[in-house]
């Protein structure tokens, strides 16, 4: 039975996430800060917490987020956040790497989000630090490819279907993502989920280093 370590289990699409790779027979980890399954692994990480486990994927579907234009943006909430969405997955692969615990081969999906590749108003910090997992994943890709063929790849989920896009959006702002989506449907956590099997299971056999857009095709279009 194949092995995944799930980083953000708890959130929606985590939890889309996790029940995924279950159904696919996967025996799942969830890294969480407070431990109440014997399947869970402490938070943050370290090699005796991890001890002799191995992994075949590990999926980062943590992350923060906090609204505010540059002039709004202090120093504190840009540390914080790049800490939250970045720090946290560099400082967890080298632990894990140091583990030996992702084995030969194997899948890391890191969740970032459409607006590491596009911002808009109010996101200073959130569109930085997601742009530096795009970063991140192509060097990865590079370093742990070359020490033991592990192939990494971004996910980038655009406007979900989800609680948090219900009551962070207006239904206006709703309606105009609708009608630039070609289908005029939102993406859902379901979308996600598949998304992140298919670049972190044996599915993939070569593709890596790539930040791969999930938003139902929001993203390249354009109403005019």
């Amino acid at each position: 039975m194949p092995n995944l370590l799930i980083f953000g289990s708890t959130g929606t699409l985590g939890g889309a996430i996790l029940e995924k790779y279950r159904s696919e027979g996967w025996d799942v980890t969830c890294a969480v800060r407070k431990v109440v399954n014997s399947c869970d692994i402490q938070l943050p990480l370290s090699t005796e917490a991890i001890g002799s486990s191995k992994f075949d994927a590990v999926v980062f579907a943590q992350g923060a987020n906090v609204n505010g234009s540059a002039m709004q943006t202090g120093t504190k909430e840009l540390t914080d956040l790049f800490e939250a969405n970045v720090t946290v997955i560099a400082e967890s692969v080298s632990t894990l790497m140091g583990a030996d615990a992702i084995n030969e081969s194997g899948k890391v999906v890191i969740l970032s989000s459409l607006w590491e590749q596009f911002t808009r108003q109010e996101k200073f910090a959130y569109s930085v630090t997601k742009a530096a997992v795009g970063g991140l994943v192509r060097s990865l890709a590079v370093d742990l490819g070359r020490q033991k063929k592990i192939l990494v790849n971004g996910i980038l989920p655009g406007i979900v279907n989800s609680p948090m896009v219900a009551r962070t959006l207006s239904p206006e702002q709703v309606a105009n993502v609708l009608g630039q989506t070609p289908g005029g449907e939102l993406a859902s956590p379901v979308d996600v989920a598949n998304s992140v099997y298919m670049f972190g299971s044996n599915l993939n056999t070569g593709i890596s280093g790539q930040s791969i857009f999930v938003d139902r095709g929001f993203s390249i279009a354009r109403t005019i």
